[in-house]
């Protein structure tokens, strides 16, 4: 933190003791929030837009070293490549953009405008290894890097020693836009779920859901309409804890379901 602000013209000493504990990613954050001034004499502005009541500012346009950028309000369908990164220990604890704790320990992920809430699989296009993450923060605003994954997440993927990797991001359960900081869901007597596949056909998705009803007891088919049209969701299985969530589903891709998912409570 003194190094960052001997290079942008800040007085380190000027900085409130709070400020100066946070490492450059979160102070930069705080500066997001309450509409700071980021870099002093260099002129650089960190900007969150005006507007309606009931925004919150991880919804509105905002502008980061004179890039702007639009948060989506939903992301069904959204896919993209580029390069993913990941923060741990520096970040352990504090808060990310929508005001939870960053647990480096647990699957999330930081992105420029997916709506914080969302779940999104990133795929490791070097080795095929995926993992299924819930977005909660805001970054990287780094060239060329498209999300910024949890120590977790980035072990999972095998990108811990190489710090960045080429990667394949797609969303699996879109946000609101609206999202608010969440208790435990397991706690709240919540369970995990597994969306399996998603048919235009009813029948294709009646029979594929009592096949599994067979093996994991709980299953369904829930119907939705998108822009698309209307389609059949197939959910099987009830898991008290994400982890034994993602061993049924690992195990559902062997068995011929690439797409399964976890959907969270």
């Amino acid at each position: 933190m003194r190094e960052w602000c001997a290079a942008f013209g800040i007085d380190f000493f000027a900085v409130p003791p709070i400020l100066r504990a946070m490492s450059i990613r979160r102070f930069a954050f705080f500066t997001f929030v309450f509409l700071l001034t980021a870099c002093g004499t260099t002129g650089r502005r960190v900007v969150v837009e005006s507007g309606p009541p009931g925004v919150r500012p991880w919804q509105r346009p905002y502008t980061v070293d004179g890039e702007r950028y639009v948060p989506l309000q939903t992301a069904e369908g959204y896919r993209e490549e580029g390069l993913a990164s990941w923060y741990g220990a520096e970040e352990h604890g504090g808060p990310t953009s929508n005001g939870e704790v960053f647990d480096m320990y647990k699957p999330s992920a930081a992105h420029k405008t997916l709506p914080l809430g969302c779940y999104i699989r990133v795929t490791n296009k070097l080795n095929g290894r995926q993992v299924v993450v819930r977005v909660n923060d805001r970054g990287p605003f780094i060239p060329e890097r498209i999300v910024d994954l949890s120590f977790r997440s980035a072990r999972e993927l095998d990108i811990v020693d190489c710090g960045v990797a080429p990667v394949l991001l797609e969303v699996v359960s879109p946000g609101s836009g609206s999202v608010r900081p969440v208790a435990d869901p397991v706690a709240a007597g919540s369970s995990y779920t597994l969306q399996v596949a998603s048919f235009a056909d009813p029948e294709k998705a009646r029979l594929l859901s009592e096949r599994l009803r067979k093996d994991l007891t709980y299953a369904m088919v829930r119907e939705v309409k998108t822009g698309n049209g209307r389609f059949y969701r197939v959910h099987a299985g009830r898991f008290s804890s994400r982890v034994d969530a993602e061993q049924a589903r690992l195990s559902l891709v062997r068995n011929g379901y690439p797409d399964a998912f976890i959907v969270a409570p």
